[in-house]
């Protein structure tokens, strides 16, 4: 595990956020983010990805958008100041505006949602071929489908149906229709 204090508690909190404890993940990502201002801790590694898995606890779409937004600028402030590589930078774009587009996908702006697709898109074709990207390709597949036939324009498979949020990777979020299991 990473030595980082920070990055050690940001992955406990996404410990709690993938054993179903959205609020034990949110607290613990609240106290995170204080502590980095309390702190003065401008670390722009530490911004992004706390703000990244933050967002990813939210239940709120706007409340996720806001905090992916906020990753969105900690990555653009480090790619711009230089000072961390830029390989390690580059490849949160790729999830971050996956996740942008599900999250205004899901406040029904579409317009917003396949531009921030776009950009997954093409900051993808950068990204190392490792299992995360492939994780990526095949959420960015099922993100336009989201956008072109909306979950709820669909029939629902029986009053079981549920949403399921799934994390692929470290942080892309899909909204996947659950299916019960065929009864024979």
């Amino acid at each position: 595990m990473n030595g980082d204090p920070v990055m050690r508690r940001a992955f406990e909190g996404q410990r709690l956020l993938l054993q179903g404890d959205r609020a034990g993940a949110r607290e613990v990502y609240d106290r995170l983010w204080a502590a980095l201002d309390d702190a003065g801790d401008e670390d722009p590694m530490h911004r992004v990805w706390v703000a990244h898995v933050t967002a990813d606890a939210q239940d709120d779409p706007a409340e996720q958008v806001h905090w992916d937004l906020v990753a969105l600028r900690a990555a653009d402030a480090a790619a711009e100041a230089g000072g961390v590589d830029g390989v390690s930078v580059r490849t949160f774009y790729p999830s971050l505006h996956l996740n942008l587009g599900e999250g205004f996908r899901r406040l029904g702006d579409d317009r917003r949602a396949r531009d921030h697709l776009a950009e997954a898109e093409r900051h993808l074709r950068g990204h190392p071929d490792d299992d995360e990207r492939a994780g990526i390709a095949a959420a960015i597949v099922g993100l336009r489908e989201r956008i072109e036939d909306p979950p709820e324009n669909r029939r629902r498979q029986g009053p079981d149906a549920a949403d399921l949020d799934l994390d692929l990777g470290l942080d892309v979020d899909l909204d996947l229709p659950l299916r019960p299991p065929p009864r024979g």
